[in-house]
């Protein structure tokens, strides 16, 4: 009889904490579900949107104090892949050299990008990109960068954050598409 007694108090004392914890998971089983239907929608969708398309523009800034903050614009081809992307970039820097002409210096890169999901339609991304700028005459050029990508169905917005050849800090944004 006694432990009847014992068994039933401790039924009692576990059930509402039972109840507290059912009621606390209910939320994070339905986010559960969503996230799944999400991602049955995103693995049919992954043979669509490959290309993307951007048209960069911003300004990169000389952090060794010796050179000239000088304004950019640019292109990107990429291929997407499910979380990486293989490009290549062709951008204009106006002034690389800092001799005060109004003519832009070419760098052209070929870029890998790292992405992931940081939230619904959010992508973040890490870049790194070799190629070669023309001041006076072709060099090799390296580029780091951390972007984030909002994705408004085919078209996106993009901004960047990159450390580059010639101690340059480059912020730039970009607009892009993403096509088959």
């Amino acid at each position: 009889m006694l432990r009847g007694r014992a068994d039933a108090s401790i039924i009692a004392r576990v059930r509402p904490l039972l109840l507290a914890a059912l009621v606390a998971l209910a939320p994070a089983a339905a986010i559960a579900d969503e996230d799944e239907l999400g991602n049955e929608i995103e693995a049919q969708d992954t043979g669509r949107g490959r290309l993307a398309l951007v048209a960069w523009g911003g300004q990169a800034f000389d952090t060794s104090g010796s050179g000239p903050n000088v304004p950019l614009l640019g292109g990107e081809v990429a291929w997407a892949f499910d979380q990486l992307d293989l490009g290549v970039a062709g951008y204009g820097y106006r002034d690389l050299r800092g001799i005060g002409s109004r003519s832009y210096d070419p760098v052209v890169l070929a870029r890998v990008t790292q992405r992931f999901e940081t939230y619904r339609g959010v992508d973040a991304g890490i870049t790194i990109g070799v190629g070669a700028a023309r001041e006076d005459h072709w060099r090799a050029w390296f580029q780091f960068a951390l972007g984030l990508r909002l994705n408004l169905g085919p078209v996106f917005i993009a901004g960047e954050l990159g450390f580059e050849q010639q101690s340059l800090l480059r912020l730039a944004g970009g607009v892009g598409v993403r096509l088959f």
